[in-house]
């Protein structure tokens, strides 16, 4: 949240405690006039933080009841990391690393059927690989793609499960074979985001 003013911040904060507030409530919680709060609620809800909904208030016009979005979420700290770390890390002492390769097996099967699914209609090695590329952009990654005459070079280079994927290499290895079940060949990887590179780097035959 450090690059919001103090103001925002305040905005922030009442929202998230409060589940949401008019502009008049806002403007008397933090002594700034409804013009100026309205103004940094535009600010927010452009960056997606803020959105509103209607609310009647007897006769006349509806009035507006601000709430912060699920993005705004972000801005405040999760352990989610941590939370799936020692859980797995529970798994493997109390059931064994069998368990830990099933997990990701079944991550990879559930992948699977989202990435087919959204790839459906797509012919050809050349369409299905500019497609996966585009359908893990939109999924939040960062992905550069290149070809040659013989191969394509996918790079991802964000790994959302980077701090797991370090110490459970079983992530990696079931990533990898979802991209050979999904584009039926025999891809490679180079290197990955887990082992300190700056991007999980695939090698996709052409042929």
């Amino acid at each position: 949240m450090a690059e919001e003013t103090s103001t925002r911040k305040n905005i922030i904060h009442h929202l998230k405690k409060s589940g949401g507030m008019s502009i008049d409530e806002l403007s008397r919680e933090i002594s700034i006039t409804p013009m100026g709060v309205r103004q940094h609620l535009l600010s927010l809800e452009k960056k997606g933080l803020v959105t509103y909904t209607s609310r009647r208030q007897g006769i006349g016009r509806p009035g507006f009841i601000y709430k912060l979005t699920d993005n705004a979420n972000n801005l405040f700290r999760n352990d989610y990391d941590d939370f799936a770390l020692n859980l797995l890390r529970d798994i493997k002492n109390y059931e064994g690393p069998e368990k830990i390769d099933r997990i990701f097996s079944w991550r990879k099967e559930r992948l699977l059927k989202e990435y087919r699914e959204a790839l459906a209609g797509k012919t050809g090695i050349d369409d299905t690989v500019t497609g996966l590329k585009q359908y893990l952009e939109r999924r939040g990654n960062l992905v550069e793609l290149n070809r040659n005459d013989t191969s394509y070079q996918l790079k991802q280079y964000h790994c959302p499960i980077s701090r797991i994927a370090t110490e459970f290499p079983e992530a990696c290895a079931h990533e990898l074979q979802l991209y050979r079940e999904l584009l039926g060949k025999k891809v490679t990887r180079e290197h990955t985001v887990a082992d300190g590179a700056a991007s999980c780097l695939y090698i996709i035959p052409r042929n």
